[in-house]
């Protein structure tokens, strides 16, 4: 994915309020107004009602406050020669859920926690204007792409199976076996894009396989042409949920005051994907491993200062007590084959007899693990330090087999990185410390913190849906619950 981030500034938005003759329904609504914006006899009043009802189509699709949905089912049992009240209304609330998502931090933003925005509230400023399809082109997310994830939109929710998106139920299929549901799964992954093979054989064959392939790597998930649950699952979304997911990213992903820096490091968690981009453009990309759903990675908004080569591991408390602990009950010797000391209030470390293991086992164990540097450690040979409310870091590890892994959430919070060498390369580029100088401190085995001249910002966000450079539609799995529930096919 390479994306591309509109930095145009944000116009401020005026909007005229009620007519006289609408106050008692403007009151109803908590907005107060003596005026009344022209929706029928201007230049541009045809483009102006055209365009507020496709955006409040596309917030309501997005389910980014119930409001939007009501005023949606509204607009379409209010006949159209008297829509004018309610047009007034709409734009009113597009511009003050515009005006507060702005006013939201990154966080609130990734989370979509909106619904309980206050829409009846007037605006914070108001600038004044005459061009009234202007202000309602500023209400739209400032994102370069946001043509795109129109036209998109419209194509799903015009797919001829859009209203009557069918339901897989068959076992596990894969390539060979046969199954007579498979001309419709041809039928389905046709209908998104996907280009399977036009026919009813009931055979699982070598070019519906492909397209089976093209489409697991389109959702992030393992790709073996294996139609298993994950597979069967995403078949079974629909194009109406599919446009939700799209325009309901399309806001999370309207953070262009956050990225304005000229170079930083964004993860994306949905996606299992880490790039550093520069002047708008990616220059590097890698896989990660992120925090399982128990142990969520945050959203979070931080910088890397200092790059640790060969770094302990500090064990957390938490895994300290959820994971280390257990299995020392059953294994005693694990500490010592994983090379982990144990450290008291006071920073010694301990040694400890059988009868002193058990008696500090039954105490609740208080104390520290401290895993010594070297390959066999949890953080591998790079830890990239960012300040933090919840001691969350990238770093390397030992365990590279997991990055073969489609669903990548096996973490306990921290971001384990691929290519952690080169990213260490990379932004240590512009310092003394070039690849031959940290090869021999890694070599030598000691423990060197390593300051950038100039922090690098991080973001983690969760974009889970999006439009490739071909103008396909990727989707990942939504591993936190943020897009929970489905939209349901009676939305629209």
């Amino acid at each position: 994915m390479k994306t591309r981030y509109w930095f145009a500034l944000v116009a401020a938005v005026w909007f005229a309020p009620f007519p006289a003759w609408c106050v008692q329904a403007a009151q109803t609504q908590g907005v107060t107004s003596s005026a009344q914006q022209d929706w029928y006899q201007g230049r541009d009043s045809a483009q102006a009602r055209a365009e507020l009802e496709q955006q409040l189509q596309e917030v309501a699709l997005a389910r980014l406050h119930p409001e939007f949905l009501r005023l949606w089912r509204q607009l379409h049992t209010t006949p159209v020669d008297v829509r004018s009240p309610l047009y007034d209304e709409v734009f009113a609330k597009l511009a003050r859920f515009q005006q507060a998502w702005r006013a939201m931090g990154l966080v609130a933003r990734e989370q979509m926690k909106t619904v309980k925005i206050d829409l009846a509230k007037p605006l914070m400023s108001d600038v004044q204007g005459t061009d009234l399809l202007a202000q309602l082109v500023a209400l739209r997310p400032q994102v370069a792409e946001y043509e795109a994830v129109r036209a998109k939109v419209k194509n799903l929710l015009s797919m001829p199976m859009a209203s009557t998106w069918p339901t897989l139920t068959l076992p596990t299929l894969r390539p060979g076996d046969t199954h007579p549901e498979l001309g419709l799964i041809r039928t389905m992954l046709n209908e998104l894009g996907d280009g399977a093979p036009t026919d009813d054989d009931p055979r699982y064959d070598a070019d519906t396989e492909l397209a089976v392939k093209a489409f697991q790597r389109r959702h992030g998930l393992t790709v073996d042409g294996i139609i298993g649950r994950q597979t069967r699952s995403w078949l079974n979304t629909g194009p109406k949920v599919r446009a939700s997911l799209l325009l309901r990213n399309l806001w999370r992903r309207d953070v262009v005051e956050q990225l304005a820096t000229p170079r930083y490091v964004l993860v994306n968690i949905p996606d299992y994907r880490l790039s550093v981009v520069n002047a708008g453009s990616e220059v590097f990309v890698s896989r990660v491993i992120v925090g399982k759903e128990q142990r969520a990675t945050p959203i979070l908004a931080s910088e890397i200062r200092s790059i640790v080569l060969n770094p302990p591991w500090h064990v957390p408390r938490s895994i300290l007590n959820n994971d280390i602990l257990p299995r020392l009950a059953r294994d005693p010797g694990y500490l010592g084959r994983e090379q982990f000391e144990v450290i008291d209030g006071s920073g010694n470390t301990m040694q400890f007899s059988d009868d002193g293991w058990h008696q500090a086992l039954a105490a609740g164990f208080p104390y520290r693990l401290r895993q010594k540097p070297g390959d066999h450690n949890a953080l591998g040979r790079y830890k990239f330090d960012l300040p933090n409310n919840d001691a969350i870091y990238l770093h390397s590890t030992p365990r590279k087999s997991l990055f073969e892994k489609g669903a990548r959430a096996f973490s306990s919070g921290c971001i384990r990185v691929e290519r952690a060498d080169e990213l260490a390369t990379l932004l240590l580029a512009d310092s003394r410390y070039q690849p031959d100088k940290v090869t021999a401190i890694l070599t030598q085995g000691n423990t060197k913190w390593l300051s950038l001249l100039t922090p690098v910002p991080v973001f983690t966000v969760y974009w889970s849906s999006w439009l490739d450079e071909e103008g396909q539609q990727q989707l990942r799995n939504d591993i936190y619950g943020f897009d929970h529930p489905s939209v349901s096919a009676s939305l629209l």
